[in-house]
């Protein structure tokens, strides 16, 4: 799977274009891969106010032990993020690289389009573009290459 990110409008997933905002059945219908439907509440407090919902679709593409990606949505099913943990190639406007990538390397190109962050080690924050980057280390294996991609339309919950 190629995934192709241009920042807080739109993803390329191989040859499908899907758009922030758009219906999840519209999404599934034009990924034509299996997923698995994950829907949960977790309840945080008495009130129900204070829980928290996730929708999100599964992907593990059955022809490839290289795609594993998440599709989250809103309560109205609308896309509003991605989260990959494997792929064959990612590409933000007119940076390329992949999970064999150093994210120090990755960074570096970015940052004439974002302010960096360093969340933590291991984890820098592009806010400017939406996305959020850990390295293999910060995601419980080894190495400072990409162990995981997210972007979305809204990252003011990251702030």
């Amino acid at each position: 799977m190629i995934l192709n990110y241009i920042p807080k409008k739109k993803i390329l997933i191989d040859t499908a274009s899907i758009y922030f905002g758009e219906n999840r059945e519209s999404v599934r219908n034009k990924i034509e891969e299996t997923f698995k439907e994950d829907n949960q509440i977790i309840e945080t407090g008495t009130l129900n106010l204070d829980n928290i919902y996730i929708r999100r679709d599964i992907y593990e593409y059955m022809d490839s032990t290289e795609s594993y990606f998440f599709l989250s949505y809103d309560n109205d099913d609308s896309l509003i993020e991605i989260e990959v943990h494997k792929c064959t190639q990612i590409k933000v406007l007119d940076i390329i690289f992949d999970f064999n990538t150093n994210l120090n390397s990755i960074t570096s190109q970015l940052s004439k389009y974002s302010i960096v962050e360093n969340k933590s080690k291991g984890e820098i924050f592009l806010k400017d573009i939406n996305i959020l980057l850990m390295d293999k280390e910060h995601m419980g294996g080894a190495g400072n290459t990409l162990g995981y991609f997210y972007c979305a339309s809204d990252v003011s919950h990251l702030k």
